[in-house]
């Protein structure tokens, strides 16, 4: 194995690329040392430049700068500024969020399934083929689903977008493992209305990032501009914002997210001197400037309330939606399918944000059933409130899902859907003490789902359906269902 007290960060090697791995990199081999190389892919010979190459590293990390023997999947890349060849005769890095973007579409899924299986099996200890799963096509494999647009080319997916403010006050975004800011002229992942808008040719000075969101993909566009209180005022940023929105009609609401940072109260009496103070703590306060301190997002399945049939939810452009424009439709769509709710059931949506699944479950139960809504965030549980405010079937609890675990007992089906970080072995437990007929798990995050997986199979459940969704399209990001039985 190669051995070396020198930090060769910035050297050029030749490399044969070997398979995909979970990240967005692939894996190669130079003198027995790994290296994680970023824009490849499998099978190809490439020139890649060592991004990290310290002494200490137990692997090295590099991004392509040449392709000496391309595949026959590698496509020019969808964005110049992620591409990390035109990067490099730039004398740059390139931007991430799209590190697939030099990969044909149907091979990045088909990329990602192995990946899938992969982590299933090295985390997990999950065979694909000895899972008792009924897959279509029943071939023993793992599928990635296209949801897209036909011929998209997997671009104008993203009706969210978070972005950084450089020196200037630009829109930019930052390289991979990098402080970096490269200002941007465009973002062709996101919707239409954000890509072709005039945020790109504004100034955002006083801001630290902004949050873009196109509720369904359309317009009006609603912005979050984050920025620390002080320097905010001093630079009259609200104002130039209230300018911004007047110019283009497809902004229809700014929302300033104001941090401020207070001193700790002062300590009384005997043990005021004692032990280390309190840190300062950081406020932050909402201020609508332009439109709506919410967006209205398209509900897949309406609900029905005292004023009538909604079809929309209004949440906090802040909070969490799914961000490809079709995700919500695909998935209550993937989830009912698998889940086979019954009439007159009980189910239990976990995570369950502004009430997405919750609204598909409630119709699905009808008026004999019930449905326990249970999420942990103030301003989504707040909207799946407003939401089944007039409802008889959902309850909303606004809690950690951790607490709310004494309240699954009797649940026929329970859904849930958490963060990257997964469900995490307590509430794995709650699930397996609840004793429903059947878990639908949503994931994020294949790292996560196989360790709640390997959780729940040796808890003596069966991973009886999976589907695989492509809802990141042009990155190495996927989204899972699954279906758990005794």
């Amino acid at each position: 194995m190669m051995t070396t007290t020198q930090d060769l960060t910035g050297r050029i090697l030749t490399l044969d690329v070997g398979p995909m791995a979970h990240g967005g990199h692939c894996i190669a081999r130079h003198e027995g040392r790994v290296i994680f190389v970023r824009h490849a892919i499998p099978g190809e010979v490439v020139r890649a430049k060592l991004t990290d190459a310290g002494p200490q590293a137990k692997f090295w990390r590099a991004d392509v700068v040449e392709v000496v023997d391309g595949s026959d999947y590698r496509r020019r890349h969808i964005w110049k500024l992620a591409d990390s060849l035109r990067a490099h005769e730039m004398e740059r890095l390139p931007v991430g969020g799209a590190e697939f973007g030099h990969i044909t579409d149907q091979h990045q899924r088909r990329l990602k399934a192995q990946v899938f299986r992969d982590t299933l099996q090295r985390i997990g200890g999950i065979s694909a083929q000895d899972a008792a799963m009924c897959q279509d096509p029943a071939d023993g494999e793992i599928h990635v689903s296209d949801i897209g647009t036909p011929h998209s080319n997997g671009l104008h997916w993203r009706t969210r977008v978070t972005f950084g403010v450089d020196e200037h006050g630009s829109l930019a975004m930052k390289p991979h493992r990098s402080h970096d800011l490269i200002e941007l002229r465009g973002m062709p992942l996101a919707v239409e209305a954000i890509h072709e808008s005039t945020l790109f040719s504004a100034d955002f000075s006083g801001a630290r990032r902004v949050e873009a969101v196109a509720p369904g993909g359309a317009e009006p566009v609603a912005l979050v501009v984050h920025a620390d209180a002080e320097r905010a005022a001093d630079g009259a940023l609200a104002e130039r914002m209230r300018r911004l929105a007047a110019a283009d009609s497809r902004i229809g609401s700014i929302v300033l997210a104001l941090a401020r940072t207070e001193a700790p109260p002062r300590r009384r009496g005997r043990g005021a001197r004692r032990g280390r103070a309190p840190a300062p703590s950081t406020v932050v306060e909402h201020e609508t400037v332009v439109g709506s301190p919410t967006v209205e997002e398209p509900l897949p399945t309406p609900v029905a309330g005292p004023e009538g049939v909604r079809s929309t939810v209004a949440v906090r452009p802040e909070g969490f939606w799914q961000i490809h424009r079709h995700a919500p439709q695909a998935l209550v769509r993937t989830v009912a399918d698998l889940a086979q709710v019954e009439p007159g059931d009980a189910v239990a949506d976990l995570y369950a944000g502004a009430g997405l699944f919750t609204a598909w479950a409630a119709e699905a139960v009808g008026p004999q059933g019930s449905v326990l809504s249970v999420e942990g965030a103030r301003s989504s549980s707040s909207s799946a409130a407003e939401l089944f405010a007039g409802s008889q079937t959902v309850t909303v609890r606004r809690a950690a899902v951790e607490a709310a675990l004494d309240a699954l007992s009797g649940s026929d089906v329970v859904l849930l859907d958490p963060p990257r970080a997964g469900a995490g072995r307590d509430v794995v437990a709650g699930l397996d003490d609840a004793g429903p007929r059947r878990v639908v798990y949503v994931a994020c995050e294949p790292a996560s789902f196989a360790r709640d997986a390997k959780d729940l199979l040796a808890r003596g459940w069966r991973m009886r359906r999976l589907q695989v969704l492509d809802l990141y399209p042009n990155t190495h990001h996927m989204e899972s269902v699954a279906v758990f039985e005794r």
